[in-house]
C-alpha cells in the first residue's frame, strides 16, 4: 500500500504543451471538494504558456499536506504560481499581430494576500441590462419572435419598474406574440390592459387580433374586432385585408375571401402581389383554374411584377390536377430565361412541387434513382432544380411517391433516412406512415402513432383519424371504426367527405354481416 501511495504521490509534468489537464488530475491548492468553484478555476487559468505546470492526484495532496498545515501549504503554492506569472510577464515576446492581454488582479483574503496579478486572462463582462425605452422594445420584440412570450412580459415589467412607461408598440408586439399561438385569451386580456392604461390600439394591434381570430376559424369575432376598428375610425390596410384573406382562403372558404376582395377594392386600395397569390391560391383550390390564370393577366396589366410565390402558386394548382408537363414548362418559364440564368430564386416549396411533378410519372425504379441522387447530393451539399438540402418536403415527397408504387420498406427507409438527418417530420410526414400501415392493414400502429402525436401535442386533423378509421375498416372492425369516428367529434374535428365514406361502407357492412 506504501508503495502504491508513493507512485500516486509523485508529481507528474506534462510533457506536451498542446495536452490539457485530465479529469483526474487536479491542483493542490484547494481540497478535492472544491476545485470545480469559480476562484480555483480562475486562479490556474492563465494562457497557454502555463500548462506545463506540475500537476497532483487527489491523493497527492493528502499526502503531501500531512504534518504542516494546509494554510503554509497553500501559501507556498501561492508564492510558486506568483513566480511563474511574473517570469513569464516579463519574458513573453508578443507578436506585432496580436493584441496585448490585460494583467487581471485577483482577491485572495483567506490566503492572507490581496492580490494575485494573473497575466492572459478574461473575464467575461456581465451581461448589459436596458436602459432605455429602445432597449427595452428591441429585447420584447426579440423574445416574442422567439417565441418567448412570458419572457417579453417579463421585460414590460421591468420597464414599468425602472419608470419607462411602455407604449403602443411593447404591447402590440406581446399581443402579436399570443395570436400567432392562437392563445386569444390572454390577447383580449392584454388589450383590455392597454386601453386601460391609456394606449389607444393602432392598425397593427387590431390585425394582430384579426390575425388570431382567424387562425381560430372564428370569422364573427374577427368581423367584431374589424367593425370596432372602423367605429374607432382606424383605417385598415392592405396587410389587415391579406390576413383576412389568407385564413378564408386556408379554411376553404372562398366566398368570404371574395367579399374581403371587395372591401379592399371599395376602401381604395390597391392589391399587391401577396394579395393575388392568395386569391389565384384560392380560385385554384375551388378549381377554377381560367379563374386563376384570369386574375394572373389582372396582375401582370396593373403592371406588379411576379414573385416566387405567384409562380409556385400557378405550379402548385396544375400538380394537383397532375398535368406534370405544364408543371415542368411553367418552372422553366419562371425561373429560368434563354440564356439559362434564373430570373426567379425556387424556394424549398418551388423545388418540391417540381419534385412532385417530376414523379408523378415515375415508376419505382426512376424513383428509386432520383432518391439516390438526392441522398448524393446530400453528400456532396449541392444545390439543384429540385434539390436544396435536408427538409422535411422533399423526404415527405419521395415517401408519397414510394407509397403510391406500393414500396412500404422504402417509405420506411426514407423516414429512418430523415431521422437521422434529424429532420423534424410534419402532419402530413406522419400522416402518410400512418397510410402505410393502414394498406397492409395494421390498425394498431396507425392508433398507437395518433396517440402518439397527441401526446407530443400535435394538433390533429379530420385527415389523421379518417387514416385509423380506414385501416380499422379494412381489417374488417367495423366497431372500432364508429369507435374512432366518436373520438374524433368529442375532439371537436369536423368530419370531411372522406370520412362520411368511411362511415357508410363501415355501417352498411355492419348491419350486412
Amino acid at each position: 500500500m506504501d508503495v502504491i501511495r508513493a507512485i500516486l504521490s509523485r508529481p507528474m509534468t506534462l510533457a506536451n504543451p498542446s495536452l490539457q489537464p485530465s479529469k483526474c488530475h487536479r491542483s493542490v491548492t484547494f481540497p478535492w471538494k472544491n476545485l470545480n468553484s469559480c476562484e480555483t478555476r480562475r486562479l490556474f487559468t492563465c494562457g497557454q504558456e502555463h500548462r506545463q505546470r506540475r500537476l497532483y492526484t487527489q491523493a497527492a495532496h493528502l499526502k503531501s499536506a500531512e504534518g504542516r498545515s494546509e494554510h503554509r501549504f497553500m501559501n507556498e503554492t501561492l508564492d510558486q504560481i506568483e513566480e511563474d506569472v511574473k517570469h513569464t510577464h516579463n519574458s513573453r515576446v508578443w507578436n506585432s499581430r496580436k493584441k496585448k492581454a490585460k494583467a487581471v488582479l485577483l482577491h485572495r483574503p483567506e490566503l492572507d494576500r490581496k492580490f494575485l496579478e494573473v497575466t492572459g486572462w478574461k473575464f467575461k463582462q456581465p451581461k448589459r441590462r436596458p436602459q432605455t425605452e429602445e432597449d427595452y422594445n428591441r429585447c420584447i420584440a426579440f423574445t416574442v419572435n422567439d417565441g418567448r412570450v412570458n419572457k417579453a412580459i417579463k421585460y414590460l415589467r421591468e420597464m414599468e419598474k425602472s419608470g419607462i412607461k411602455p407604449r403602443k408598440y411593447a404591447y402590440t408586439m406581446i399581443i402579436n406574440g399570443f395570436t400567432k399561438h392562437s392563445d386569444m385569451d390572454r390577447a383580449k386580456k392584454w388589450l383590455r390592459r392597454m386601453k386601460l392604461n391609456g394606449i389607444e390600439p393602432d392598425v397593427y394591434t387590431y390585425s394582430s387580433m384579426i390575425d388570431g381570430y382567424m387562425r381560430t376559424a372564428d370569422v364573427t369575432r374577427s368581423e367584431a374586432i374589424f367593425r370596432e376598428m372602423m367605429e374607432n375610425k382606424i383605417k385598415p390596410d392592405l396587410t389587415t385585408y391579406n390576413i383576412m384573406m389568407h385564413h378564408a382562403v386556408r379554411q376553404l372558404d372562398m366566398e368570404t375571401a371574395v367579399s374581403f376582395w371587395e372591401r379592399l377594392r371599395d376602401a381604395g386600395l390597391d392589391p399587391d402581389v401577396y394579395t393575388y397569390a392568395i386569391m389565384i391560391h384560392g380560385l385554384g383550390q375551388e378549381s377554377q383554374v381560367d379563374e386563376a390564370w384570369r386574375m394572373y393577366d389582372i396582375m401582370q396589366r396593373k403592371g406588379i411584377d411576379v414573385n416566387e410565390v405567384v409562380a409556385t402558386t400557378l405550379m402548385g394548382i396544375h400538380v394537383n390536377y397532375h398535368d406534370n408537363n405544364h408543371v415542368i414548362k411553367l418552372f422553366h418559364r419562371f425561373f429560368k430565361n434563354v440564356s439559362g440564368k434564373s430570373r426567379l430564386m425556387p424556394s424549398a416549396h418551388t423545388r418540391n412541387i417540381l419534385l412532385n411533378a417530376v414523379l408523378g410519372s415515375a415508376d419505382l425504379v426512376t424513383t428509386e434513382k432520383y432518391y439516390n441522387q438526392y441522398l448524393e447530393s446530400l453528400k456532396t451539399k449541392e444545390t439543384t432544380p429540385l434539390y436544396s438540402g435536408a427538409n422535411v418536403y422533399t423526404y415527405t415527397t419521395f415517401m408519397r411517391a414510394f407509397l403510391r408504387r406500393n414500396a412500404l420498406p422504402m417509405v420506411s427507409q426514407v423516414y429512418q433516412d430523415m431521422i437521422r438527418q434529424s429532420v423534424k417530420p410534419t402532419v402530413v410526414t406522419y400522416s402518410i406512415i400512418m397510410l402505410s400501415h393502414a394498406f397492409v392493414p395494421d390498425p394498431d400502429t396507425c392508433s398507437r402513432i395518433l396517440e402518439q402525436m397527441k401526446r407530443s401535442g400535435i394538433e390533429l386533423n379530420a385527415v389523421l383519424y379518417t387514416i385509423v378509421m380506414r385501416a380499422w375498416g379494412k381489417a374488417g372492425r367495423f366497431e372500432k371504426v364508429k369507435e374512432v369516428y366518436e373520438e374524433m367529434k368529442a375532439a371537436g374535428i369536423q368530419p370531411t367527405q372522406q370520412t362520411m365514406k368511411v362511415i357508410q361502407r363501415a355501417e352498411t357492412h355492419g348491419s350486412h354481416p
